[in-house]
């Protein structure tokens, strides 16, 4: 863990409510694994307010990529404020990551929220080692959805929208059945309904699911030390108390308590 500065060199608008900012951050990209998290000062000198947990997504050994909303929390407000050549101070990474382990050969990630940062980072990292990666996302409407076109070649897109207004008419978890019996590896990013569906689904596609198989990251807003000092961050599990910023914020969903 470390105290950094990354820069600003792009900001593209990706959906009418959704902005992306590429970060150079030379060194940390290489050591920050997808689903890991950095504590963000959001000011341009130092504030006595807490940081803000974010979630970037390492494209390359040298840059990072993140996934913007508008937010009302004032700290990442002032962050979607930010333009190519603004400086981030930065603490991290912390905590636990996506694994992928060497024998994965389908992968599987799936969400139903907007922030897919992590999932994107997986999906790289996958891609260039030669495993077959399907991403299946949930939302209201077709706008409301990461862009197919900004989607390498090599990714299987599955979509549902509540709408219809593209791919499946309906919810993500509709599709997860067959999705689920061709995957030997899930990563989610997303509600805790996506989380019980995917292990209800799981149980009935695979006659039981074994741990290892299916990884949720828990985006709790309350990360505010990093270290597991504050205690904010616990969340219960069938073996006691977890703390998300050291224990997750990614965690193996079948050993959690939803």
């Amino acid at each position: 863990m470390t105290q950094t500065e990354v820069i600003v060199v792009a900001k593209e608008t990706i959906t009418p409510a959704c902005w992306q900012l590429t970060l150079a951050a030379p060194g940390l990209s290489a050591r920050l694994m997808p689903g890991q998290f950095l504590l963000l000062r959001c000011a341009d000198r130092f504030t006595c307010y807490l940081r803000r947990p974010i979630f970037p997504a390492p494209v390359g050994p040298d840059h990072l990529t993140l996934l913007l909303q508008p937010d009302p929390d004032p700290g990442l407000a002032w962050l979607l404020t930010r333009q190519p050549g603004d400086r981030l101070d930065v603490i991290g990474p912390l905590g636990s990551g996506f694994p992928l382990p060497d024998k994965t050969r389908n992968l599987l990630l799936v969400s139903d929220a907007q922030n897919i940062a992590p999932l994107l980072g997986q999906m790289h990292r996958a891609i260039t080692t030669g495993v077959a990666v399907t991403l299946a996302l949930g939302a209201s409407r077709a706008a409301d959805l990461y862009p197919v076109s900004s989607l390498p070649a090599e990714v299987e897109f599955q979509v549902a929208t509540r709408d219809g207004s593209l791919g499946h008419r309906g919810v993500i978890t509709d599709l997860l059945p067959n999705l689920l019996a061709w995957a030997d590896l899930v990563g989610a990013v997303g509600s805790t309904n996506l989380y019980h569906a995917l292990q209800d689904q799981a149980d009935k596609a695979r006659f039981g699911v074994v741990s290892g198989f299916m990884y949720g990251l828990i985006n709790q807003p309350y990360l505010a030390c990093g270290v597991g000092a504050c205690l904010s961050c616990a969340i219960t599990a069938p073996t006691g108390l977890k703390l998300t910023c050291v224990d997750g914020p990614v965690f193996d969903i079948t050993q959690l308590d939803l």
